[in-house]
């Protein structure tokens, strides 16, 4: 800047000022004051999940197991045995005498096949049950970004015509919001039912037996045959069952709000209307934080809609200060003697934020770049 002069020996009143005079001349400082927007991006926010839904919270019913032989008696133990087609029960004389009957009766010809006289009976049941069940960390990130204002203030004192040095400092406001949904748990159950149905082989031993049908009687007599089956097998026929599945889903919100404080050393050079600048210098980040999580269980069962079981809701919050370091790079047009207009590129260093809701938690990264522009007024 050119400085009007004091009369000086040698020097005319209303003269010019001589050229060695203006450069000794030393300049004002002067403020500057710039308003504008930027787009911020944080360095990240990561969040582990915890999950409620477990494979216990899943549950069908037990299903029937027995056996069913009380009508037909244990296979090796004497017994009166009746089954659907036909009976073999205790005489007299079969504990005594060797275990033989004459008390017995079939109702089809059927029955007799090779030596051998077959009877049908039982109602006993059986249940088969399946499980499986799968986890997952469900452990995710992203990346909060916003368009964020900011008003910076500074004061510089020009060195010569070109550079000069001084201080800045800034304010600017973050607002971002992540969400996301997720499944980190599914399962299955199943049980298959079975009826038990029982077959009896009895040997003849060479009798050959009454045409069917035939009934014998406790008095007697008549063919004998033993009271104990030579054989016994059982049949499983499917009767029912029961399938059921799960899954949950687990939505997370989070929200920051973020003022950061910025105060730092500036040096500009200025060429024409061109403005080159240059800060770094400490911040402090305060973040106010809050996090909202639910998680839903659904299931189905034999093939139905899922519909929904139980659910859990979580949420947290928290307000942080984390100091920092920045560093800023501008480029200026000076568009007159007090209004100008800049861009910037910058990058904020700072520590992470440790966030919990629950028995879920994750962390947010305020590191981050940003850039912006704005429009200054010096005075």
């Amino acid at each position: 800047m050119a400085a009007t002069l004091p009369l000086a020996a040698g020097v005319p009143v209303g003269g010019k000022v001589p050229a060695e005079m203006v450069a000794a001349s030393p300049a004002r400082g002067h403020w500057r004051v710039t308003a504008g927007v930027m787009q911020r991006s944080l360095g990240g926010f990561d969040w582990a999940p915890a999950t409620r839904s477990l494979p216990g919270l899943l549950m069908i019913g037990a299903g029937s197991s027995t056996a069913g032989i009380g009508a037909i008696g244990a296979a090796r133990t004497y017994a009166d045995r009746v089954y659907t087609d036909g009976f073999v029960k205790l005489d007299g004389g079969t504990v005594a005498l060797g275990g033989d009957t004459w008390n017995w009766g079939y109702a089809d010809a059927a029955q007799v096949d090779a030596g051998f006289l077959s009877f049908h009976g039982g109602n006993g049941t059986a249940a088969w049950a399946t499980a499986a069940s799968t986890l997952r960390s469900g452990r995710w990130s992203d990346q909060p970004e916003a368009v964020a204002p900011y008003v910076q203030l500074e004061w510089n004192q020009p060195l010569d015509v070109h550079l000069s040095v001084g201080w800045l400092g800034g304010f600017s406001f973050l607002s971002s919001d992540v969400s996301r949904a997720g499944s980190t748990f599914s399962a299955s159950k199943g049980r298959t039912d079975y009826d038990i149905r029982y077959t009896d082989r009895y040997d003849l031993g060479g009798v050959v037996p009454p045409a069917a049908p035939y009934t014998g009687s406790l008095g007697g007599p008549g063919p004998l045959i033993s009271n104990l089956p030579a054989q016994r097998t059982a049949a499983y026929p499917v009767s029912g069952g029961e399938a059921a599945s799960a899954f949950n889903r687990i939505q997370t919100d989070f929200s920051v709000n973020l003022w950061t404080l910025s105060l730092g050393p500036s040096l500009e050079y200025v060429r024409g209307r061109v403005v080159l600048g240059a800060s770094a210098g400490a911040t402090v980040a305060i973040a106010d934080w809050s996090v909202r999580q639910t998680e839903t269980l659904y299931v189905s069962r034999n093939g139905g809609s899922a519909r929904r079981q139980q659910g859990w809701s979580d949420s947290g919050s928290g307000i942080a200060a984390i100091p920092g370091l920045f560093v800023q790079g501008s480029l200026g047009i000076v568009l007159s003697e007090r209004w100008s207009v800049s861009a910037f590129g910058r990058y904020d260093y700072a520590g992470d934020v440790e966030l919990t809701t629950g028995e879920s938690s994750g962390s947010l990264e305020l590191s981050g770049w940003s850039v912006g522009g704005g429009v200054s007024w010096r005075f």
